[in-house]
């Protein structure tokens, strides 16, 4: 009887101990499985990270794309003459064209010949834009109904010529110093006379001397 007794006890206590070592390995592989996850969830955190960077450094480039080209575009002044309705210095952009400036000037005079002007045409700083009326001649060198004008004499020589003999009163006026009075005393010249023969007979005129046909010679044509 104690024997079995003795047995008994013996295999509740090896029963206790198998159950405590596989508690114990259940509680191991759990602290280990629970020690992993958190590694295993960084490469996902940094993926993430990283993907933010490259977007990030992507929208600094566009933007600096976009400022490149803003800082391109340039602030420049050009002279608007002749057939507009409002001419004089127009502020623009090194991006516009002749055909901005004349809407700058309030666009086209009755009178202008557009078929001489090339409105496509590219404006650059300090630029003269000469819209042509009707009648008038506009030399090689301002193609288009524009020149460039630099100051001086070289401006006025690359302005376009004013023919003398076909200008009306208005015209008359794109001379340089002609004003209303000067440019009637030449119709009523032309008028009387039938016309210029040569440049050199506008001294005829009262009031245009050797000096200001020197002066005027490279802007008329008969």
């Amino acid at each position: 009887m104690d024997r079995l007794k003795e047995l008994l006890e013996n295999a509740n206590r090896q029963t206790w101990i198998i159950i405590g070592l596989g508690l114990t390995t259940i509680l191991a592989v759990g602290f280990l499985l629970l020690g992993n996850r958190p590694a295993a969830s960084a490469q996902p955190e940094f993926a993430s990270q990283s993907m933010m960077s490259d977007s990030g450094m992507a929208a600094s480039s566009s933007a600096a794309a976009t400022t490149s080209q803003t800082s391109v575009e340039t602030t420049m002044y050009v002279d608007v003459k002749g057939a507009v309705k409002q001419p004089g210095m127009k502020k623009v952009t090194s991006t516009m064209r002749v055909i901005d400036a004349i809407q700058l000037a309030g666009g086209f005079a009755s009178n202008a010949d557009q078929k001489q002007v090339n409105l496509a045409q590219r404006l650059t700083d300090s630029q003269v834009v000469y819209i042509p009326k009707h009648g008038e001649q506009v030399p090689a060198s301002a193609t288009g109904g524009t020149s460039a004008a630099g100051g001086g004499a070289g401006a006025e020589s690359q302005a376009p010529q004013v023919n003398i003999n076909t200008a009306d009163l208005t015209g008359l006026q794109q001379l340089d110093g002609v004003g209303e009075k000067k440019a009637q005393k030449i119709l009523d010249y032309r008028q009387e006379h039938g016309g210029f023969k040569s440049a050199d007979e506008l001294k005829n005129v009262n009031g245009f001397g050797d000096k200001t046909l020197a002066r005027l010679k490279p802007q008329i044509t008969v």
